[in-house]
């Protein structure tokens, strides 16, 4: 059995568990928002933009392929 969490916090990586993460690219996620949110403020006539991140998954010590 494998084990994977989400948002890879710091806590993920400590210690003899070392928990399996899907990192979501927090820092990069906010700042974003802040840019996007200051762009808006400058000029409120600016069209809306989307951004798209691709999580990333961050193998640790709780998964392994599959016993064959």
């Amino acid at each position: 059995m494998s084990e994977a969490g989400y948002d890879n916090t710091t806590f993920a990586a400590f210690g003899p568990i070392s928990l399996t993460s899907v990192d979501q690219a927090g820092h990069e996620i906010g700042s974003n928002a802040a840019r996007l949110l200051l762009d808006r403020i400058a000029d409120r006539q600016k069209k809306s933009v989307q951004v798209k991140l691709s999580p990333t998954l961050v193998p640790r010590r709780t998964t392994a392929p599959p016993p064959g």
